[in-house]
């Protein structure tokens, strides 16, 4: 089972139409607010709240390294933390700039298919990878909303939460039960989306591989869990940071409806839509949309700080290598 990306020129083309659609985002966004305010809001954040941010971030690298060898250790693939953790630092940079929506994945599997020399449980170990931490995603979602129901002041927060738990229902049902997935293949064919017929039944080949190793999901669940609650107390505080005023409660309501914005596959990096997320809920807690921006962009600048260091890691192991074959 392969991840297969596109060919390098349609690669190029949607890289590229994913820059013009950040690009217009942002323009939009800065021509809307206050950009003196932005930049202010900006530099008033403590450095000492940035590095303690960028600690944090790095924090949950090493979780998701964790959740990833204990999902390989299960298929029989033992790999010491330290190395894996380089491997997802290099993926996660090259997610950042590979023109594909699972450049960062590709590497992944690819350079633990090259390590193991062919073992084939690679790809179904980020399958299940991602599907953990959406899972754990939808969850603290479905919680937060439960907490906060009757201060909410926009039902439809309400149902775009609601919204995504159901979807997330149906892709695993379809997943997990025969019936339901031939009726999504007959859809897929009725549609004329017969190329994505083989990623369908390479999920279900994932999911299939792992429903044996019940300990294994398990702890991915659960590091999943404290992953995407790490990620809601470094948003958190960076507002506080940014002296937003905002209980930390309507950040794990906000956060991961932002971070479902940020995963659709139209933006570099989720660069525009997530700032423009951002900007949509915290307006509704009264924060005004210079300070949300200003919030959104220290994030995504931990992102390329701490993404920046698998860049690192990636020109010093093609040095080595180098070195090795001279």
């Amino acid at each position: 089972m392969d991840l297969q990306p596109p060919s390098a020129r349609d690669g190029r083309l949607v890289f590229l139409g994913k820059l013009v659609i950040s690009a217009a985002l942002l323009t939009i966004l800065f021509w809307r607010v206050d950009r003196p305010t932005v930049l202010r809001t900006v530099q008033a954040l403590p450095l000492k709240v940035f590095l303690g941010c960028a600690l944090l971030y790095t924090l949950g690298y090493l979780i998701s390294t964790f959740r990833w060898q204990r999902l390989l250790l299960a298929e029989g693939i033992r790999l010491p933390l330290w190395g894996l953790t380089l491997v997802y630092f290099e993926a996660a940079f090259f997610n950042l700039f590979l023109p594909t929506l699972i450049g960062g994945d590709i590497v992944r599997g690819y350079t633990i298919y090259r390590i193991t020399q062919g073992h084939n449980a690679s790809i179904p170990s980020i399958l299940v990878d991602r599907l953990s931490g959406f899972a754990a995603l939808v969850g603290i979602a479905l919680i937060a909303l439960g907490l906060a129901f009757r201060r909410l002041r926009d039902p439809l927060v309400a149902v775009m939460i609601l919204a995504v738990a159901a979807a997330f229902s149906v892709v695993i049902a379809v997943l997990l039960h025969d019936r339901m997935k031939e009726r999504a293949t007959g859809l897929l064919r009725i549609v004329g989306l017969t190329r994505f017929q083989a990623k369908l039944q390479g999920m279900v080949e994932a999911l299939q591989r792992y429903r044996g190793h019940r300990r294994a999901l398990g702890q991915a669940i659960a590091l999943s869990v404290l992953l995407q609650a790490l990620i809601v107390v470094t948003y958190y505080l960076i507002g506080a940071g940014l002296n937003l005023g905002v209980p930390i409660s309507y950040f794990f309501l906000y956060v991961p409806l932002i971070t479902f914005v940020a995963m659709l596959p139209v933006s570099v990096a989720g660069l525009g839509v997530r700032e423009g997320g951002a900007v949509y809920f915290f307006a509704k807690v009264g924060v005004d949309a210079a300070t949300a921006l200003s919030m959104s962009l220290v994030w995504f600048s931990l992102t390329l700080v701490v993404s920046g260091l698998g860049g690192l890691v990636f020109l010093l192991d093609t040095h080595a290598t180098k070195r090795a074959q001279a």
